[in-house]
Formats: C-alpha cells, sequence, structure tokens
C-alpha cells in the first residue's frame, strides 16, 4: 500500500523532531564509546596517583642483594614530581643554560672556562649536562654536540689511561679523569661506532683504583701517597658504584675502604670536614658524603640523616641572596641536589622549589651562572643538571 505524500512528509517531520528532542535534550548523552574511553583514563589517573603515593609512603627499596643496584626509578613517582616542579620558568632557565653551553663549544669538541681552558673536566660535565636534557651521541637536540664532546675526551687518553688534556688543574688531574670517566660510562653503549670505549673506561677505572691512597680516598694527584679528601674520594666512589653497573670489575675492598675514609670525615652531627684532619666545611659538602653512603647500599647508614637534614635546614634557613652570594653556591648546589633527592620528595621537592628560585636568581642574561672566580661554563653545566633532575634522564639522580 503506498503511503500519500503528505502523510509521508508529516511521518518523516514527527520523526526528525523526536530525533532531535533525544540528542539535544536531557536524555542527551554522549557516545558509550566515548564514556568508556573517559572512565578509564580517569581511572588510570586515579591507580597512577595512588600508586605514586603508596610509593612515596614506602621509599626507597633494593631490589638485589648487590648494593651497587641499588634503587630503580618508578614512573609513576617520577611523573608526579616532575609535572610539579618542571614550571614554565624551569623549563626557560634550563634551555638558555643549554644552548649557553653548546654555544661555548671550541672548535676541537671540548669546553674551556676562565680558569680551565680545554679541560677534560669541564667538557664532562658540560656532556653531562646534555644528557640530562635527554640528549644522546649523535640523537635528540644537543647530539652532534655531545658526541663532539665526548670524542674531545677520547682524544685526551693518556698512556696511563688518565683521560685528562692541557688544561687540567695545575694541583692534579683527579677531578677532571673522574669526572671524564663518568661521562663515558653513562655514554656506554649508545657510541657502536667506538668499539675502544670498553677498553678505555676499564682502564680508566683501573688508574683510579692504583690511585687509592693509603688512607682509603683519593685526592687530585693520581698517586697513592699523601692525604685523600672528601670531595674527590666521593667523586671517585660515585664513578666506581657507576661504573660496576655498567658490568666493569671493580672490588668490595676499594669501596669499602673508600666508604671507611668518608666516615672518618663525618661529624655526628651532620657535617663533614674536608680532610679527616681538617675543619668544618659547609654542609653542602654533606652532599657528597650522602652520595658516597648511598651508592654503597647503607640507606638506613646513621650519618645521611643528619647530613641530609643540615643540607635541609641551611636552604631553609637562608635567604635567596644569602645563598646566591655563597663562595662556589652553584658546586655545592649541585652536590646538595644529587644527595636530597636520593633521600625522597618529602625533601626533594621543597628542597628544590628553593634551590631553583636562587638558581633563578644567579642566570645572566646569556643564560649562563657564573662563579666568583667568574668561570661561567662549568658552574652552568651543573646548574643545567639541577633544574633538568626532574625529568629523570640522567641516572645520576637514584632512588
Amino acid at each position: 500500500m503506498r503511503i500519500p505524500t503528505a502523510w509521508s512528509a508529516l511521518l518523516l517531520a514527527l520523526l526528525a523532531t523526536i530525533w532531535l528532542g533525544y540528542a539535544t535534550g536531557p536524555l542527551a548523552q554522549e557516545p558509550a564509546s566515548a564514556k568508556t574511553a573517559n572512565a578509564d583514563a580517569e581511572a588510570e589517573a586515579e591507580a597512577q596517583r595512588l600508586l605514586a603515593e603508596q610509593e612515596r609512603r614506602r621509599g626507597p627499596t633494593s631490589p638485589g642483594l648487590d648494593p651497587a643496584f641499588l634503587v630503580l626509578p618508578r614512573a609513576p613517582q617520577a611523573s608526579e614530581m616532575a609535572r610539579e616542579l618542571l614550571t614554565d620558568d624551569v623549563v626557560q632557565m634550563s634551555q638558555q643554560a643549554l644552548d649557553f653551553i653548546a654555544a661555548q663549544q671550541d672548535p676541537d669538541g671540548g669546553w674551556s672556562d676562565t680558569q680551565f681552558a680545554s679541560n677534560t673536566g669541564v667538557t664532562a660535565l658540560c656532556c653531562l649536562s646534555l644528557m640530562a636534557e635527554g640528549s644522546r651521541p649523535r640523537a635528540g637536540r644537543y647530539g652532534r654536540q655531545l658526541d663532539r664532546g665526548l670524542e674531545f675526551l677520547l682524544k685526551n687518553v693518556q698512556a696511563s689511561g688518565a683521560i685528562a688534556g692541557k688544561g687540567s688543574n695545575p694541583y692534579g688531574p683527579g677531578y677532571e679523569h673522574a669526572l671524564s670517566t663518568l661521562a663515558l660510562v653513562l655514554a656506554y653503549g649508545d657510541m657502536p661506532w667506538r668499539p675502544e670505549l670498553r677498553d678505555v673506561i676499564s682502564q680508566a677505572v683501573q688508574l683510579l683504583l692504583r690511585s687509592q691512597r693509603l688512607d682509603g680516598g683519593w685526592r687530585y694527584q693520581l698517586s697513592r701517597e699523601g692525604h685523600s679528601d672528601m670531595s674527590v674520594t666521593a667523586n671517585v666512589l660515585w664513578v666506581l658504584r657507576t661504573a660496576k653497573k655498567a658490568g666493569f670489575t671493580v672490588p668490595r675492598e676499594a669501596i669499602g675502604q673508600g666508604v671507611a675514609f668518608v666516615e672518618k670525615c663525618a661529624l655526628p652531627d651532620g657535617h663533614f670536614r674536608y680532610r679527616a684532619f681538617g675543619i668544618e666545611a659547609a654542609p653542602s659538602l654533606g652532599g657528597t658524603g650522602v652520595i658516597a653512603l648511598s651508592n654503597n647500599g647503607q640507606l638506613d647508614h646513621p650519618l645521611i640523616a643528619p647530613a641530609r637534614d643540615k643540607i635541609v635546614y641551611e636552604y631553609g634557613r637562608y635567604t635567596i641572596a644569602d645563598l646566591q652570594e655563597r663562595r662556589y653556591f652553584v658546586f655545592g648546589c649541585f652536590y646538595a641536589s644529587l644527595a636530597v633527592y636520593s633521600c625522597g620528595d618529602e625533601y626533594w621537592i621543597p628542597w628544590f622549589k628553593k634551590a631553583s628560585t636562587v638558581l633563578a636568581a644567579m642566570q645572566r642574561t646569556d643564560g649562563d651562572f657564573p662563579d666568583q672566580l667568574d668561570n661561567h661554563v662549568y658552574p652552568t653545566a651543573m646548574a643545567a643538571m639541577v633544574l633538568l633532575a626532574p625529568r629523570g634522564y640522567l641516572p645520576l639522580y637514584e632512588r
């Protein structure tokens, strides 16, 4: 039976009215698939938040018996922390610092500073700061500069295994060699075109082991004679632990003797002496002590908490103007950042907010951070690593 044209039009209009009322009226709903996707996303976000909170309460743990493999990063906790700390101002500060570093690279691939021309230590710090941004050799925004910097380190490997060039510290190449070894270890595996890298690192590590002094520590000169100091010793212990994680042989006895030296330098109130027989140093030196002890797997060592509390108290007590005028502030800030980060977000987040505010007051228009002697390349590299720490790309920051 055929329906008259008038009735057809009326029926179509009625159906359209019903559909329009359903789509726009109070009963209108989004498609089931969209509702499901939104619910899933909200559930995932809530699960991540709860997991991050659980990880914060539990604190650091060791996934194995060997304390060299101390604590693995936890993505949920890191992402929560990064969202809070990586503000637009912090991101802009770090970007300006990295652009400054990239622009200062020497034609031979290395970096120099006011006091340290063509220096492997300065170069190593600059390489580490580029890694903190996420670049890798020949890959990423600063991959080309990073590759040239690492090549500069390899060109300055001496017959003894020392990685130190003509611009080394006149007191001795201890810092230069340790930092250069660290940079190469962290690039190990990303430079397949340099198959000799394993041998270079192995020789560098063996030189550090041969240079351990009778008191258990290390100093500027790569020699077994004389007294050690806290700063170089903590750096070397840090390098040896990192090398061990990468598969290089490091005797447990060498680590134990180095840690024993650090303990000799410690005072019960959380201060450390620069030398075992010396006077108290600034609380920021306690950062190197915490690094040495925590890298040895001693998360509950009785010296860690008072040293950490000294650092946190110092940053909380003093004004921005007081801190930025402190001698070698950026140097101390870098080591303090490593120590406080290892103690968890309860300490790290408020510390970072204060430290980044001080760094903001210090940064110059070119993006650099100077020290009292107008070195401005190595302090900028250290400041950049602090500001980039929440990204989680640089394995120097561990829990």
